[in-house]
């Protein structure tokens, strides 16, 4: 016998794709409380684990993970974050379970209404869970939060007031994100030069007056204007401001990033724990053991932290053996096609029209090994960004499929470099 569904539990019997918005449903209320579980395998009254069934487990083991972060995304609004994973019980029997993570953007907001079964929401529907049921938020929690996110912004505000107290108004500038500028007291818009980058120090806390676990960024020597540095090339770049795009497709350009600590701190803050990251510890010149004390410092809730950490313990390269000769399945069929032609350097030879053409040649790359990986890299990169700029913003099975293939591709390149 089990404990009773709870603020931070919710049980299933069994679990199918068909019943996928209930699931969010709960998967919202969870965010916008204080994250909890769907336990799949459970039956409802009384509690007892019998596990999943076999077409179930089938079902959720094969869960397209990129699918269903399509269906949050399409339903909610700020993004979800989850994991999912199977627990095998001592008795062979085998339980799901799908874990949301409390939101660090409340509150998530219904993005348009649904009806599904028991599911149903309404646009503008913002979701709790209360003790074991999830409901449409009521007043109070709602105020408070609210009230929680006025005051991190009035709190964040306050660190940038001080800091521009401390360092004076004629000393200080704004980075704008939205707008991607470092803008100075005079109204003059910076980026910083390539002879600038090796004058740049990080100070650790202890040294100077410094808040606490914020990092402080000393830039020593002159800022030109944008319009004298070259994007791109040999050049080293920096960015003032970054996402998991911006990750990715440098890493396919093999931009010579300039701010290379900053990709690895977004990738472990980002959507997605699946973005190369031995290339931006090779950038910043350091060894796997500090990669390990970057990330593992980095204050996030993001579930990305963690597969990242995953990774870098396990030494887990995202190999992937390559697809048989005997299946009579299409699309292994499709993906074993495209690796003979990759391992045969056949780059000529290989075309793909289609968003599911290339998911399979994407797929095929994680199955080259390393050598083949290191010898072909400039034209594997080069059909990767072709992926990338067709079918990216597009395909998330596409978009999964690449993330998951650079991963392989950075790994076999700069692991032991």
């Amino acid at each position: 016998m089990l404990t009773r569904e709870s603020p931070i539990k919710e049980f299933k019997e069994n679990f199918t794709w068909g019943s996928i918005g209930l699931y969010a449903r709960t998967m919202a209320a969870f965010s916008n409380s204080r994250g909890g579980y769907i336990f799949f395998g459970i039956t409802d009254n009384p509690r007892i684990a019998v596990g999943l069934s076999e077409r179930a487990k089938t079902e959720f083991d094969n869960l397209d993970q990129a699918k269903l972060t399509e269906s949050l995304n399409d339903l909610f609004s700020p993004e979800i974050h989850w994991e999912i994973g199977l627990i095998d019980l001592p008795d062979g029997r085998v339980v799901g379970a799908i874990y949301t993570f409390e939101s660090d953007n409340k509150p998530l907001v219904a993005r348009k209404s649904y009806q599904q079964q028991n599911a149903k929401l309404v646009e503008g529907d913002i979701l709790y869970r209360y003790n074991s049921r999830s409901e449409r938020i009521k007043f109070p929690e709602l105020k408070r939060i609210l009230d929680d996110a006025k005051l991190r912004e009035q709190r964040s505000m306050m660190n940038h007031i001080e800091a521009l107290v401390r360092a004076g108004a004629a000393n200080a500038a704004i980075l704008d994100f939205s707008a991607n500028t470092l803008q100075g007291p005079a109204g003059q818009k910076v980026l910083i030069d390539e002879g600038l980058i090796d004058k740049i120090a990080f100070i650790k806390e202890g040294e100077f007056d410094e808040v606490s676990g914020a990092p402080t960024l000393r830039l020593v020597g002159d800022l030109q204007p944008a319009t004298a540095i070259t994007m791109g090339g040999a050049e080293r770049i920096v960015r003032s401001a970054l996402s998991s795009d911006d990750v990715l497709n440098d890493f396919l350009e093999r931009r010579n990033v300039g701010n290379a600590e900053q990709y690895i701190r977004q990738i472990a803050t980002g959507n997605s724990g699946f973005l190369p990251v031995q290339y931006y510890r090779v950038l910043a010149q350091m060894s796997h053991d500090e990669l390990l004390e970057l990330v593992t410092n980095v204050s996030t809730r993001s579930p990305a932290k963690k597969k990242l950490l995953e990774r870098l313990d396990s030494g887990d390269d995202m190999f992937m053996a390559p697809p048989p000769t005997s299946s009579h399945y299409a699309s292994t069929l499709k993906r074993r096609a495209y690796y003979e032609k990759l391992s045969r350097r056949e780059f000529d030879k290989i075309t793909f029209t289609t968003a599911l053409d290339a998911q399979h040649l994407l797929e095929a790359i994680k199955s080259l090994d390393d050598d083949q990986v290191q010898v072909t890299a400039d034209q594997l990169l080069e059909l990767m960004k072709v992926t990338f700029d067709e079918y990216y913003s597009s395909s998330g099975h596409v978009a999964d499929a690449l993330r998951r293939a650079a991963c392989r591709v950075d790994s076999a390149m700069f692991t032991s470099a």
